[in-house]
């Protein structure tokens, strides 16, 4: 079925990717969660994590409404990432500015993932449940900015 030039399984195949990059901000903010020492910084990555966990649920469903397979595995960048932060964590003893860094970097990621399906010609209800999370992604991703601001202005004063 074709449908503006796309078909269901370039539909499929691009929904199956941002599950994936759902899934390793998922686990990347689970493990911040359970790494940082910071319980507010833990609440924020808890919050996150769940709200990623979410997303691969509802991208998930929109897959099967076009008769699609979910692709059921983390990608090799989600295990790298977060061994990242663990290794960051064992670094900096639950550094929250550290652990804020690195979920920046991950959300920057999540964002350009979300913008090259955005900017592709993927129609109807996929596009619309693509861009109301890539609408969250990038709040998430200016709140991971401001809070690596906060925190490297804490350390800093810390330092003085």
């Amino acid at each position: 079925c074709l449908v503006a030039g796309v078909s269901n399984e370039d539909t499929i195949r691009e929904l199956n990717q941002l599950t994936e990059t759902c899934k390793d901000g998922e686990l990347g903010y689970r493990t911040a969660a359970e790494s940082v020492h910071n319980t507010e910084l833990a609440s924020v990555f808890s919050e996150y994590s769940k709200q990623r966990g979410q997303f691969v649920r509802e991208l998930e469903r929109e897959v099967e409404r076009l008769d699609g397979a979910a692709d059921p595995s983390g990608t090799l960048g989600a295990t790298l990432f977060r061994g990242w932060i663990h290794l960051k964590a064992a670094l900096t003893g639950g550094d929250g500015g550290a652990i804020v860094a690195a979920c920046e970097s991950g959300e920057e990621v999540a964002v350009g993932a979300y913008e090259i399906v955005v900017n592709s010609d993927i129609t109807g209800a996929a596009r619309v449940l693509v861009e109301k999370q890539a609408r969250q992604i990038g709040e998430a991703h200016a709140h991971m900015l401001r809070l690596k601001v906060e925190t490297s202005a804490v350390d800093f004063q810390k330092n003085e």
